[in-house]
């Protein structure tokens, strides 16, 4: 069993957003619409070449905001993460 610091994540989690559209921009809108001070992206880092280049998502978001971009590896092997297993 893992030792946690702090709250779980689903005590942090105050909103989700679900929007349709191209994923830099409703990620940069929501990010303004929402006030945010910093976006964190989840990684997957596919191909070989993913220690070198960022994905297109990531590397729009980097390139297109003024925020701090905190940018998370996501385990191998899970496509999706359920809020209860956290």
């Amino acid at each position: 069993m893992e030792a946690q610091i702090g709250s779980s994540c689903p005590e942090l989690i105050t909103k989700i957003v679900v929007s349709f559209g191209h994923p830099v921009d409703e990620i940069l809108k929501t990010a303004d619409e929402e006030g945010c001070d910093m976006i964190v992206l989840g990684n997957h880092g596919k191909g070989f070449l993913s220690h070198t280049f960022l994905g297109s998502v990531s590397s729009g978001v980097l390139h297109r905001t003024r925020k701090p971009v905190f940018m998370i590896p996501l385990p191998s092997g899970k496509d999706a993460i359920e809020l209860g297993e956290m």
